[in-house]
């Protein structure tokens, strides 16, 4: 799942004294986000509604277009214990995204700084005995603990612990630095022991746990790479630069740029047990990567753009000094 809330928890604590604080924070999420998203799910909704007989469309369970554009196809996903059409799967993970940012910012705002670090962990805990409760008590709800906010927020909190204890505590990071950077090593390790439980020993421990071990080391290898960390120049690759600037727009359509080549060439569902559906595979990458270069240069990058021309006003101290 894609996740921002780094950058994001940054922004809000920088920014959330400005007088336009939820206007502007809103509009230039919008902005960064939801027209590209429209525009793909409406484009893939009518081709799937056209070639929706065809096997290797792998529709499955229909939900309504509706609920896509109103983001609550999760909890379609969780009624009906199916992704959906499968080309439009990957849309939960920005559904569950926007839930999110729709309380992250007031929770930032009504809970004194002293304490923010504190509730976000608690909330992010309490997300993995949902969880857990859920993954314990039986099958019927699994989807949900996956796609729905209440169980899967720890993804995200996980992200914006590392700003809200910089700007909270005062802790001489460069004693940490090394730790910092073997931590995403050991959760990644961690993550795939309980993989491993999992398949041989029948346990749900990955589906309880992995989630945020995932969410750790992501969260611990960008503060490192914030602190500077010799990972840093992997980064300045004009190759791995490149793809991140067009990763959302092919985020959001190589599954269905993946299915459609399957298709089309095969007449049947991604594979990889042949020769020929690897070769078709291997094809449709650098397709997927086209595809998400336009919609990036003609859709994306405009219209973020403009969000950004919508700048942030004075802080409210100043505002409240301001001679009347």
């Amino acid at each position: 799942m894609r996740n921002p809330s780094y950058l994001i928890a940054n922004l809000i604590l920088d920014k959330m004294d400005r007088a336009n604080f939820f206007s502007v924070f809103y509009i230039r999420r919008f902005c960064r986000t939801l027209p590209c998203y429209f525009l793909c799910v409406v484009v893939l909704f009518l081709l799937l509604s056209a070639i929706a007989q065809r096997e290797w469309a792998d529709v499955g369970t229909w939900f309504p277009l509706w609920s896509y554009l109103a983001m609550s196809q999760n909890f379609y996903m969780t009624a009906a214990e199916s992704i959906g059409p499968h080309w439009l799967a990957p849309t939960w993970t920005l559904a569950l995204e926007e839930h999110f940012y729709l309380v992250a910012p007031t929770l930032f705002l009504l809970v004194p700084r002293r304490y923010l670090f504190a509730v976000l962990a608690s909330c992010a805990l309490a997300a993995v005995a949902i969880r857990s409760a859920i993954n314990l008590s039986g099958p019927g709800l699994h989807l949900g603990a996956m796609c729905l906010l209440p169980g899967r927020a720890d993804a995200l909190i996980c992200g914006m612990l590392f700003p809200v204890a910089v700007k909270t505590f005062s802790i001489d990071w460069s004693r940490w630095d090394q730790t910092i950077r073997i931590v995403p090593l050991v959760a990644i390790l961690a993550v795939l022991a309980l993989r491993l439980s999992d398949k041989y020993e029948g346990t749900v421990l990955f589906d309880i746990f992995g989630h945020m071990l995932v969410a750790i080391a992501a969260a611990f290898y960008i503060f490192a790479l914030a602190r500077g960390a010799p990972e840093v120049r992997t980064c300045e690759s004009p190759v791995l630069r490149f793809l991140g600037s067009i990763s959302y727009s092919t985020y959001l359509t190589h599954v269905a740029v993946l299915g459609l080549m399957h298709g089309l060439l095969l007449g049947q569902r991604p594979d990889l047990v042949n020769l020929r559906q690897l070769a078709t595979t291997l094809t449709a990458l650098p397709v997927a990567i086209m595809v998400g270069w336009i919609l990036t240069r003609l859709v994306e990058e405009p219209i973020t753009a403009y969000g950004r021309s919508w700048r942030w006003g004075e802080r409210r101290s100043q505002r409240l000094a301001a001679p009347r």
